[in-house]
């Protein structure tokens, strides 16, 4: 016959309650620490403002962009306008693409709900129009970006 001999040895180790406790508490731990980062990142954050201008083709030469408005229109102080990153001649009032309009620098103008203005581009299917709105705050955002 043969005997198995058990050989007990005394380990002393951390009672399950407690190991389970421990990860729970490192999980908040570290929930925090990421809950604290993200927040520090958003607060610093600016929030968008919302302003549109759309813009057609009219010929070969010229295209039209119309001040569209929106939420934050009435803080609108200037529009700056790029054609393939340069800034545009650009035309304002009048009744025909150029005829009897004024010509104005890229920068304001178009400041009125509906009001549009013509500006020259010249490269048809490549000119990229931009269209920046500078607000009463001194913020700027993009409302119009575009190739045609």
């Amino acid at each position: 016959m043969i005997y198995l001999a058990t050989c007990r040895r005394k380990e002393e180790a951390i009672s399950e309650v407690v190991s389970t406790i421990l990860l729970v508490a490192i999980t908040v731990i570290l929930a925090a620490v990421i809950v604290a980062f993200v927040m520090g990142m958003a607060s610093g954050m600016q929030k968008g403002k919302i302003a549109t201008s759309t813009i057609s083709r009219v010929n070969s030469s010229y295209v039209t962009v119309t001040f569209v408005g929106g939420q934050n229109a009435g803080s609108v102080v200037g529009i700056n306008w790029t054609v393939n990153g340069a800034a545009p001649a650009t035309w304002i009032g009048g009744s025909g693409v150029t005829a009897g309009m004024q010509n104005l620098p890229a920068s304001g103008g178009i400041l009125s709900i509906g009001a549009n203005a013509y500006l020259a581009a010249p490269d048809p299917g490549k000119d990229r129009v931009m269209g920046v709105a500078v607000f009463s705050d001194g913020s700027q955002q993009v409302i119009l970006d575009k190739t045609l």
